[in-house]
């Protein structure tokens, strides 16, 4: 049975989670739109700017799965989700002090070791503080809110004018400050969840007792797909923030305040259908949302790259064809936590979220300046496409974790 949890520690742990993404999302992603400024100051090729977007990703892999496994046996979560915002907030300065192609990359390395912990236990956490009629949504909103209003939204904004007036390094010293206010809220006010244990489809890891190893949770066909589409939704993801601007003021020939708004509208699709599609999915199903919202990926690399029309137009084709960003959360963390005990989550999100980068975020971005190096910028943006349709592929294959979708299978096959 699982456990009833007070309603007011469920909104305080979604409302601190969500900033404290939100501020990691501002910091991974700002610098892809510092991109143009840093490759014109530092002459970076297009391969070392897909070299430097891709190797933050493996470190970030290695300690996001190391701290869930570990985070499995421990049982505090609290504890070194706390420790990790305190870190990340006083390294966050030094990419912007970098003064080459070797510097910067390093500056990178620490950033995604430090940072890669945080979101497995971050969604760990409001994963069991959630009712389980609002998991869905509550991982929905802790994953996009955040990282859509700091990262998608605020951040071209804020920091093309930032590098425009003082500089591209400015942009790197914004979030040390919030940083730290994220910590100690996280502190303060977060409590140490007490797992419950939640019926999932593949029963036979309940049977199980003691610590799940990773090959047990693998046998969970839900775990390996989810790992599968979070691995392309990754590469689809920062290809799309890294080679999209290069496309407006380089192929489109746009100014660089019109490029910074049409890439604000990708926050805007994530903060909208971040919250939209998973709350759809505790309502029709993880599965059904998964398909149709990884298909309607490929409307924005095929809108950057055939559309003349006007910029209203081609930002709202860019809007809809950002859906995939509401889907991850399903692939990330939902499903996966709907799929395993609790005693196996954060090795399951870690494990998902190590691949995820590895293989999307390290293999995606330097597929993709190698390929624009050689056939132009299009190029990444065909690779969106396929990224896409194998997601919606692949989706297909799920089985449906949705509470209510299975209680309703439950009664369709009981017998009379």
């Amino acid at each position: 049975m699982t456990a009833i949890r007070p309603r007011h520690v469920e909104i305080r742990a979604v409302t601190i989670l969500c900033l404290a993404w939100g501020l990691v999302n501002f910091e991974i992603f700002g610098i892809n739109f510092l991109l143009p400024f840093i490759k014109s100051d530092l002459n970076f090729s297009n391969t070392q700017i897909g070299m430097l977007v891709a190797i933050y990703w493996v470190p970030f892999a290695l300690s996001g799965y190391m701290t869930g496994a570990l985070t499995d046996k421990l049982g505090r979560r609290k504890q070194l989700l706390v420790a990790a915002l305190l870190l990340f907030s006083v390294a966050s300065v030094l990419s912007g002090l970098a003064g080459n192609f070797a510097a910067l990359l390093a500056a990178r390395l620490l950033m995604g070791l430090l940072e890669g912990p945080i979101l497995p236990l971050a969604q760990s956490i409001v994963a069991l503080e959630s009712a389980e009629t609002r998991r869905g949504l509550n991982i929905g909103i802790v994953s996009s809110v955040g990282s859509a209003l700091l990262g998608s939204f605020a951040a071209p904004l804020l920091l093309v004018r930032l590098a425009e007036q003082f500089g591209w390094r400015s942009g790197f010293f914004a979030v040390v400050v919030p940083g730290l206010i994220c910590a100690a809220l996280a502190a303060r006010f977060l409590r140490e969840p007490a797992p419950s244990e939640p019926l999932s489809p593949d029963s036979a890891l309940h049977e199980s007792k003691g610590t799940l190893t990773l090959t047990t949770v693998l046998r969970s066909r839900n775990i390996w797909l989810c790992a599968f589409c979070a691995c392309l939704f990754l590469a689809f993801t920062t290809i799309g923030v890294g080679f999209l601007p290069l496309l407006y003021v380089n192929v489109r020939h746009l100014s660089p305040d019109q490029m910074s708004q049409l890439m604000s509208v990708l926050g805007i699709s994530s903060l909208i259908l971040g919250i939209g599609l998973p709350a759809l999915s505790d309502r029709i199903g993880r599965k059904p949302v998964a398909v149709i919202g990884t298909l309607l990926g490929t409307l924005c690399p095929l809108a950057a790259m055939y559309k003349g029309g006007t910029l209203p137009v081609l930002a709202l084709m860019m809007f809809l064809g950002w859906a995939p960003g509401g889907t991850y959360s399903l692939f990330l963390s939902t499903i996966p936590s709907e799929s395993v005990p609790p005693r196996a989550m954060s090795t399951a999100m870690g494990f998902i979220l190590a691949a995820s980068t590895l293989v999307g975020g390290f293999a995606g971005p330097t597929l993709a300046g190698w390929a624009a190096d050689r056939w132009g910028l299009n190029a990444p943006m065909l690779l969106l496409v396929a990224c896409s349709t194998a997601m919606s592929a692949a989706s297909l294959a799920l089985r449906e974790t949705a509470p209510g979708r299975k209680s309703q299978a439950s009664l369709l096959t009981a017998p009379a």
